[in-house]
């Protein structure tokens, strides 16, 4: 599972979950696709498993180690999340990359756990999908070490929830100031282009902050991860 996970990681450039069921799903996922020709893009299980046989540039990714895989079916559990979703949240955080959500199935379940979001109002051309796409990318390579390092803390603070609540807190606030980044296309209004999960806001909130004791190889699930969403039809 690990020379997997070690080929991959490097060149990856997103995660990507779909309903292949959903209307206009497919289509985007060749839109996708097309943007990426060149690059890497992961798929979770519960996504490749529904595509069939994907072909490039999508690779289905594996978990690491096996503690990880049981910990995105466990957060799925007491968070009360589809085993896919935890997949996508978990996997985009081990592997330092953006996750995609393509299609609107799980947009109102990525809403109710999201601590922030960024809004566009009107369709964004070609060019400004793929910059901020790029940018995308950008939030979650400068995040991860500082989201890791806030994790651990909050692993070794075992269930103080004042300790856990600050940082909570203070993660919040990076959010904010990165959300500047999206000042082009950023709006109060219009459709959610992006979400911003933060991994362990939602363990902690809704499966208890004492869960983390002693499992210090958690921290690196435990990332802000930021949730692009495609709408479905693309072209």
């Amino acid at each position: 599972m690990f020379s997997r996970y070690a080929a991959l990681v490097k060149n990856l450039r997103g995660v990507v979950l779909l309903d292949p069921s959903e209307e206009g799903a497919k289509e985007s996922l060749r839109w996708l696709a097309e943007r990426f020709r060149y690059r890497n893009l992961g798929l979770t299980p519960a996504a490749a498993a529904s595509l069939g046989s994907p072909q490039k540039p999508f690779r289905v990714l594996a978990y690491p180690l096996e503690e990880y895989e049981r910990f995105a079916g466990e957060l799925a559990g007491c968070a009360g999340l589809e085993k896919g979703l935890t997949e996508l949240l978990v996997l985009s955080s081990l592997y330092v990359s953006p996750a995609i959500l393509v299609g609107y199935r799980y947009r109102e379940a990525l809403g109710a756990v999201a601590v922030d979001e960024v809004r566009v109002r009107g369709a964004m051309g070609v060019q400004q999908w793929k910059l901020h796409l790029r940018i995308a990318d950008y939030t979650v390579l400068d995040m991860y070490e500082y989201s890791v390092e806030t994790a651990e803390e909050a692993v070794r603070s075992c269930g103080d929830e004042a300790k856990v609540a600050s940082l909570l807190e203070e993660r919040a606030r990076r959010v904010a100031a990165d959300k500047k980044r999206y000042w082009r296309v950023s709006s109060g209004e219009g459709d959610v282009f992006m979400y911003y999960v933060d991994n362990l806001r939602v363990y902690c909130s809704r499966c208890g902050s004492s869960g983390l004791c002693g499992r210090d190889w958690l921290a690196a699930a435990l990332a802000v991860v930021p949730v692009v969403v495609v709408p479905p039809g693309m072209k």
